[in-house]
């Protein structure tokens, strides 16, 4: 029932169609702006191979005065966030899995963490399992992409910004039910080795900037419509109205995960419709050494 479900989850990468072009950079235009601002579709993930894009990229970014993103990441409050991946009082994972499966989940925290599942016991089960699966991703950067790009903007003297705040993240999770959430972290926990594969079949399609392959995987899930409305389609709304303000009073290189771009609710096509020019910026990946 849930196959492809976590890696579309840690990623985000839902609702992209063919239909806009092979690019992940855009470049807005028109009515009141007096410059171009750009968009840039991102992935969560500490992979040298999503940010070995040429200078095309780096170049809109030191182009514009600010930079966007969902979140501030260096500016969020840590305590807070580790509260809000926390269950309710009274909840624990060894209630909301079978033994057998806690006892399989407590396996792996062991080998992969080196501590007992019992650590885990209060967190919510889509936490528990993307920190699981963040440990089997290559991780041979120092940070995940849409951080590297907001140090760059720091780095170069930008205005930062983010277009909402954490929790307006958590209660997009919150919407999945517990039971929802246990039933994906069962799923990775008997299937761990596919559940990697369909990531990496992901990553790739990403690099490839094979969208029509990317729409075929990310529409075979069994999400909650709730999720993906919440998740993605409620927030592009504020997001474009954020953008807009934004981009109101400088240029800006907004960076959002690649989910919020596409689709008929997206972010690019919300612009088009609001009378913006919305152009893919062609750019190439920079081969391994």
């Amino acid at each position: 029932m849930y196959k492809r479900i976590i890696p579309i989850l840690m990623t985000l990468l839902v609702s992209v169609f063919a239909t806009f072009g092979q690019s992940l950079l855009w470049k807005v235009s028109g009515k009141k702006m007096k410059s171009p601002s750009y968009l840039y579709g991102t992935i969560h993930i500490q992979d040298a191979r999503v940010a070995a894009f040429d200078t095309t990229v780096l170049n809109a970014l030191n182009r514009c005065e600010a930079f966007a993103m969902e979140v501030l990441l260096d500016e969020m409050d840590m305590r807070g966030v580790r509260k809000a991946m926390m269950m309710p009082e009274g909840k624990t994972l060894n209630t909301l899995l079978s033994p057998e499966d806690f006892a399989l989940l407590d396996g792996i925290c062991k080998a992969k963490l080196g501590v007992s599942a019992i650590f885990m016991n209060g967190m919510k089960p889509f936490f528990v399992s993307s920190t699981l699966q963040q440990l089997d991703l290559r991780q041979d950067t120092e940070d995940a992409l849409d951080l590297f790009l907001l140090k760059k903007a720091r780095e170069n003297g930008k205005v930062c910004y983010g277009l909402e705040e954490y929790m307006d993240q958590i209660r997009a999770i919150d919407a999945i039910s517990l039971k929802e959430q246990a039933d994906i972290l069962r799923q990775f926990l008997h299937d761990t080795a596919q559940v990697s594969q369909d990531f990496e079949t992901m990553t790739e399609a990403y690099l490839r900037f094979e969208l029509d392959s990317l729409a075929k995987m990310t529409q075979d899930t069994s999400l909650p419509k709730k999720f993906e409305k919440v998740l993605v389609s409620d927030r592009n709304v504020s997001m474009v109205k954020r953008f807009l303000s934004i981009s109101g009073e400088h240029t800006v290189f907004c960076a959002v995960g690649a989910a919020h771009l596409a689709g008929k609710k997206g972010i690019i096509a919300m612009l088009r419709k609001k009378g913006y020019t919305v152009e893919p910026v062609p750019f190439t990946w920079k081969s391994e050494e």
